[in-house]
């Protein structure tokens, strides 16, 4: 059967039925363009991103050891001038006799028999000492200025101690700052407290700090230290020899010991 010649016309006409691709549709090259700028922006800005929380936790840091030098004079003038003493493993009455042995005993907050126990202000199942002091008598809250929000997670972190403040596995209640930590007179074993009263304050001169007995301790991604000075000002100091002195620093009940910890202490001074 023949077509006549107009369907003939007709029929070379018409457009062949091709299926249209979608106008949205990425190429494979396209898409690896839009996966590599995607993983540029993320090196760009999750490096700030990081940089800004630490800020932040080294903010609140700061804050926390602003408080605890008001408590600190604020607990002097109810007690006859005296600073909160260390007495953890040595029986002394402070004044002169406020020994550290080892630096470490400036972190104490609590220490007791009982272990995992929440320890309330007027706890006498537990001795207080250092910052724990202010605790006992309402200065410090709940205890959290007692802990840098950086070292969440480490030993000496508020997580340990949670809810603020509970005994770990030992007993003791620590803090994640060093107390009033100096020495008398390093060389010579003179390990008494250099100021054990608000009257033997000189200006200008370590007061309190953040841990410097580990590497992981303080701010150490950012190479520094808050540091609460006997003014009350506090300040962020990255001195690159405090930094080398800390990587390695052993806390030991040695004159080397004291020496090193009375050196890294001038370091950290050296930037107010």
């Amino acid at each position: 059967m023949f077509m006549s010649k107009s369907n003939r016309l007709k029929q070379s006409n018409r457009t062949p039925m091709v299926p249209r691709q979608s106008e949205h549709a990425f190429t494979l090259t396209e898409l690896l363009v839009a996966i590599a700028m995607l993983a540029l922006l993320a090196m760009v800005v999750l490096p700030a991103l990081a940089g800004a929380a630490n800020k932040g936790g080294r903010a609140q840091c700061a804050n926390n050891l602003r408080q605890i030098g008001v408590s600190s004079m604020m607990y002097a003038t109810e007690y006859n001038d005296m600073m909160p003493i260390c007495k953890v493993g040595i029986d002394n009455s402070g004044g002169k006799f406020n020994n550290l042995r080892g630096l470490w005993f400036t972190r104490y907050v609590a220490y007791g028999e009982y272990t995992f126990t929440f320890v309330p202000t007027n706890a006498t199942s537990v001795s207080f000492d250092c910052l724990g002091f202010l605790y006992h008598v309402g200065l410090a809250g709940n205890g959290s200025i007692f802990y840098c929000p950086e070292q969440w997670g480490t030993a000496y972190g508020a997580n340990t101690y949670s809810p603020l403040l509970t005994t770990d596995g030992s007993g003791a209640v620590r803090s994640s700052y060093l107390f009033n930590p100096r020495i008398v007179d390093p060389t010579n074993n003179i390990i008494a407290r250099r100021y054990p009263k608000t009257s033997d304050l000189p200006p200008h001169k370590l007061y309190a700090v953040d841990d410097i007995e580990f590497q992981g301790s303080g701010h150490f991604r950012e190479r520094g230290w808050n540091v609460l000075f006997t003014d009350g000002s506090v300040q962020f100091s990255q001195n690159v020899q405090a930094y080398n002195l800390i990587q390695t620093f052993v806390s030991t009940e040695t004159t080397q010991a004291y020496e090193e910890a009375d050196q890294i202490f001038n370091c950290l001074e050296l930037d107010h």
